[in-house]
């Protein structure tokens, strides 16, 4: 009975001191605060002014960024400052100066142009999803009385940033259904590919597909690629332009007594704008107006429209409103050519 008792200490500390062993290590990085405090843990990011700290004792914390007064750590960090450039290497912020010890060079950076910071090891390391950044937003609508109407929609948004390249896609789906009427759908997915010559010009290739049942449009597939150019890049805004050419293919369905369903396959022009802003770190804002001139007619041309209101709750929560109009010169078929449409929904982030 002794032996069990004296041997129950060293079984609980062994046990302990297994539990310990299990636990995964963090990167230790060292951030210093304005008013003296000292945090240690392992820094995923920097987004704007938000320094994503992840600590063994609370979790995932957001520090601003400009209340930093010190950051050290023995890991690699890829810096992007405003005027999109970025820097590899080992890293000190002391004195609002913010060192990079890079392969060839250390350059020194002003704190207040940072726009983005992330770990090297964490890239070049983790899987291709958990480097995916995206929202998934969800919506429902009804009505009840005099008409039913039932209206779902379905949006997703995904980036993948390596620095030097980058890929985003998106993909949208409406559904609508109404008494006394044929249910209508309008869907949408593209993918785009930048890959960057300098930190402000890029090359870019794209495919676009859409369906609309208003617009009597059976599918319409653009694919092409250009040239873009960011003119502005700051914590809080971004403005690019773009400008390339596409070939488009689209099919329309034509009246019942037809039998050809009308199809146009032309080359077009592609002037874009590209605009992106953050208010008060919750609200995020973005706009995008493309232009494509026929290559054949001057008569035929596209404009499209994409706009998005974004209201974060918190890191994974939102709420967001999206606004998008098409509008063609000359339509194939007996359709009115602006066709627009307004979408609220609630998001998740990943």
């Amino acid at each position: 009975m002794r032996l069990v008792n004296t041997m129950r200490p060293s079984i609980i500390f062994l046990w302990l001191l297994l539990a310990c062993g299990t636990v995964p290590a963090l990167a230790v990085d060292v951030l210093k605060m304005e008013n003296g405090d000292r945090l240690t843990g392992e820094v995923k990011r920097v987004t704007g002014r938000r320094v994503f700290l992840k600590t063994a004792y609370a979790g995932t914390l957001q520090i601003d960024w400009l209340k930093l007064e010190g950051f050290s750590s023995d890991r690699r960090f890829e810096v992007e400052v405003e005027r999109g450039r970025k820097y590899l290497g080992k890293l000190v912020l002391a004195e609002g100066k913010l060192t990079v010890a890079t392969a060839k060079e250390t350059v020194s950076l002003e704190k207040d142009g940072v726009v983005g910071l992330a770990p090297k090891a964490e890239k070049e390391g983790g899987s291709l999803w958990r480097e995916v950044e995206g929202t998934l937003d969800l919506g429902y609508n009804l009505t009840r009385g005099n008409s039913r109407l039932d209206q779902s929609s379905f949006l997703a948004q995904g980036l993948y940033d390596q620095g030097h390249y980058k890929i985003s896609g998106d993909a949208s789906s409406i559904f609508g259904r109404q008494d006394d009427a044929d249910p209508a759908s309008r869907q949408t997915a593209g993918l785009r590919v930048d890959w960057f010559v300098n930190p402000r010009v890029f090359r870019f290739a794209l495919g676009t597909f859409e369906h609309n049942d208003r617009q009597r449009l059976n599918f319409r597939t653009v694919l092409g690629g250009g040239l873009g150019r960011t003119l502005l890049k700051t914590k809080r805004n971004e403005l690019a332009l773009l400008g390339g050419v596409t070939f488009t293919g689209e099919r329309f369905r034509g009246e019942p007594a037809t039998s050809e369903p009308p199809v146009r396959r032309t080359g077009e022009g592609l002037l874009g704008v590209e605009w992106k802003t953050v208010l008060r770190e919750r609200i995020h804002l973005s706009s995008k107006l493309t232009a494509h001139p026929s290559l054949e007619s001057r008569e035929d041309y596209r404009l499209a429209y994409d706009g998005s209101l974004r209201l974060l709750f918190s890191r994974n929560l939102s709420w967001s409103l999206s606004f998008y109009d098409r509008f063609v010169s000359r339509p194939l078929v007996q359709v009115r050519r602006n066709d627009s449409g307004l979408v609220s929904a609630f998001g998740i982030g990943f």
